[in-house]
């Protein structure tokens, strides 16, 4: 315990970074999530996925050019892809992609408790 306090108790959390990494990462990593929803509108499974991955190197080649993540503006703006971009903006809640991360860590915290008590008061820190 004594460890983990000694790692966790210097711990920085940059929120404005983690928010840039989700605006340029996650379109990437919810495209699925995106083909699922367009082909429940409707679409064909292989035509969606063909335009997500051509846009979705289209937008990479231009982060590696130092551009921003288009790549909900370019599918929003293809006629073959029935999603607009608020449609898939609402896909994109960073919670949706944690399944039970949330859940998994109040119940270790809750069965850690005693243990994090005992550990702090040791240090003379207060939890």
């Amino acid at each position: 315990m004594r460890l983990y306090y000694n790692v966790a108790s210097g711990l920085v959390v940059n929120e404005a970074v983690i928010a840039r990494a989700l605006d340029e990462y996650l379109p990437f990593a919810a495209t699925e999530n995106l083909l699922m929803e367009a082909v429940k509108r409707g679409g064909d499974r292989q035509a969606l996925h063909e335009v997500i991955r051509r846009h979705s190197m289209a937008a990479a080649e231009a982060m590696k050019q130092g551009g921003p993540c288009d790549l909900l503006p370019r599918l929003a703006a293809d006629p073959a892809f029935p999603l607009t971009e608020s449609d898939m903006d609402a896909l994109l809640d960073p919670a949706a992609f944690t399944g039970r991360s949330a859940e998994q860590t109040e119940s270790f915290l809750a069965m850690a408790a005693p243990y994090l008590e005992g550990a702090a008061r040791m240090e003379g820190v207060e939890v």
